[in-house]
């Protein structure tokens, strides 16, 4: 009997979360709709199916991103619900407490965050991913920085001519590289000449190359010529050299440590993805925090059947936990704390709201 009553309160908890989803991703839908459409706008040659398709790739990843408060507002509507219903008497009549009432659907959202991070992620990293190429495709201005086992690899392009540069590695302030390959291209993406250089120093967009070796090529033969000094000029800037890893949505838990490796190895800073390694670690311990807390907001400040007061609250809560997050972690940036801990802040201070909430509803 108890199994059943557990059955139908997790049924009717991933109900309400579906509910939610629904609407959040109708939100979604409609604001990525129109932030693609900005971007494509001047690409006459689009038509609305690749609005679409750009839309859909994006939509997994930001869902994620969105998930713990949709736990949050999904909790609040089955709380609502069963009070309103009377749900809740019959439960109690059944011998649960409202503790048990609340940990029932808190546990289920921690297997949901499991579940989010080992199998979902990876999909929407991948999507995300594969969007981020597809969308720097119709870019013609934008210059491409990543990162593999082979280097550091910059494509740096103007109207005029394309060059795909190779960096073995970069100094942790970015002033000086070693082990340059510059593979130099017109328009029209005919090879011109390579440029080899054992080191160079970088001030703003201006590379001085030291112990050169040009390779140029034309119909009849390469021309070969060496030089102690080469000045580049490139039209990447350093902040698109120290934002290569800009959006690390687009790594999943099993990605991160190679990842990490990698960057560690051709003098990169790891802290972004160090700051997503530990959102994913705690992300379910977040949706069972999360959970608690929408339980603990019902029961605690009175069960009436306002959606729309406690709509509210859920949203004034959202727009408190977003700001303490990016807090602790532009406090960690700057060396004032770990930034390993940082992303746990907000989850402690969720924890230590829902430890005083329970002790207030033990004694109802």
């Amino acid at each position: 009997m108890l199994k059943s009553i557990n059955r139908y309160i997790i049924n009717e908890y991933i109900k309400s979360l579906f509910v939610v989803i629904a609407v959040m991703l109708s939100i979604v839908l409609l604001i990525n709709l129109l932030d693609e459409f900005n971007f494509f706008k001047s690409k006459k040659d689009l038509k609305f199916i690749f609005f679409i398709t750009f839309t859909i790739l994006k939509i997994p990843n930001v869902l994620i991103n969105l998930f713990p408060f949709i736990v949050l507002f999904g909790g609040i509507v089955f709380y609502l619900k069963i009070y309103n219903h009377n749900e809740v008497i019959s439960l109690r009549v059944m011998g649960y407490s409202n503790i048990q009432i609340i940990l029932i659907p808190a546990l289920t959202s921690f297997i949901i965050g499991y579940i989010i991070v080992f199998l979902i992620v990876p999909f929407s990293s991948s999507m995300l991913r594969y969007y981020e190429n597809l969308r720097s495709e119709y870019n013609e201005t934008r210059n491409l920085v990543f990162v593999n086992e082979t280097g550091i690899w910059i494509l740096d392009k103007n109207e005029k001519e394309k060059n795909i540069i190779r960096i073995e590695k970069i100094s942790k302030d970015f002033s000086a590289v070693s082990q340059i390959t510059i593979y130099n291209y017109d328009s029209s993406n005919n090879f011109i000449k390579r440029i080899d250089a054992t080191e160079g120093f970088i001030k703003d967009k201006n590379w001085q190359l030291n112990k050169v070796h040009i390779i140029s090529s034309n119909k009849k033969k390469n021309k070969e010529n060496y030089l102690n000094n080469y000045n580049y000029i490139s039209n990447v800037n350093i902040n698109e050299l120290k934002n290569v890893y800009k959006n690390t949505d687009t790594a999943s838990l099993l990605d991160i440590s190679k990842e990490m490796s990698i960057l560690e190895d051709k003098g990169y800073s790891t802290t972004d993805l160090r700051i997503r390694y530990q959102k994913l670690i705690s992300f379910p311990i977040y949706l069972l925090a999360m959970s608690i807390l929408s339980g603990l907001m019902i029961i605690n400040l009175g069960k009436t059947s306002n959606y729309l007061k406690y709509g509210s609250y859920g949203v004034i809560i959202s727009v408190i936990i977003y700001f303490l997050n990016d807090l602790s972690i532009t406090i960690a940036k700057s060396g004032i704390i770990s930034v390993d801990f940082s992303v746990w802040i907000p989850i402690f201070l969720i924890i230590l709201i829902n430890l005083v909430g329970i002790t207030q509803v033990n004694a109802k």
